[in-house]
């Protein structure tokens, strides 16, 4: 059990991650999109087609590091590349589903990115999203989704979570702002989950599933500039010691017959 492949990517759609030395000290290769158009918040279909090129060239797939939570749409390519039946295991403060009826007009965006991979990813089985407070009503029609939402006396056993991931397989999607704003800063409304909880679900996660892949996202939008104030640098310091907590639970977990990209 464990994290099945290894290696770490760093996508540069912002610069995000030049202010993090200490994340960036770890061995990683980085993929540079900062000059695609049309990719902040939603995606166009050429945008999307040259990132997931970009992305099938890498040869790191084990953890993932996307930027801020606009471009948490990227998931949705990651988890194309899966062959086998899967789990995507959600935390987040939001659900990501588009639950509007009119299916014409859906765009990819960090808000859809879920409902897009529920109908078009075959090996997709279930959706667990944990620590969501905007924890809308689900259509009956929607049967293979279940939400753990985010309410700051609700308290989750792992035991639970995991009775409800039917696969073998997980794929494990974290998007910062499932966080209290105590353990990171991101540029949208904050959930309860505090980092040492956070934490431990992956631990118990990555110990009794074979973990295909994990990306985070949730880092805070700033102009060269703000990064450059206390206040920011401060932000800035906190969301790496978030990433890196996280990066050293999926690093401590990759299985000992790992496979190649």
């Amino acid at each position: 059990m464990g994290l099945l492949n290894k290696g770490v990517t760093v996508l540069n759609f912002d610069e995000t991650y030049d202010s993090q030395a200490t994340l960036q000290s770890y061995p990683h290769e980085e993929i540079d999109f900062r000059h695609l158009q049309h990719v902040n918040l939603f995606c166009e279909h050429d945008s999307l087609n040259e990132i997931k090129r970009n992305l099938s060239k890498r040869k790191n797939r084990g953890i993932t590091f996307i930027g801020s939570g606009n471009y948490h749409y990227v998931t949705f390519s990651l988890l194309n590349e899966i062959r086998t039946p899967f789990t995507l295991v959600l935390f987040d403060n939001h659900l990501d589903l588009d639950l509007s009826k009119n299916k014409e007009k859906r765009v990819l965006s960090c808000g859809s990115w879920v409902s897009f991979a529920l109908e078009y990813i075959p090996m997709l089985k279930q959706v667990v999203i944990i620590g969501a407070s905007h924890a809308a009503s689900i259509p009956s029609t929607i049967s293979n989704v279940v939400i753990f939402p985010g309410k700051s006396q609700q308290v989750y056993s792992s035991k639970l979570i995991l009775s409800t991931i039917p696969t073998e397989a997980v794929y494990i999607s974290i998007d910062k702002d499932v966080l209290i704003q105590r353990d990171a800063i991101t540029n949208w409304d904050h959930g309860n989950m505090e980092l040492r909880t956070l934490i431990h679900f992956l631990d118990d996660i990555q110990t009794h599933k074979h973990v295909h892949g994990v990306d985070i996202c949730g880092e805070i939008n700033a102009s060269p500039l703000d990064r450059l104030l206390p206040h920011y640098k401060a932000m800035i310091r906190k969301n790496e010691i978030a990433n890196i907590n996280i990066l050293q639970s999926c690093l401590s977990s990759t299985s000992h017959d790992v496979r190649g990209a």
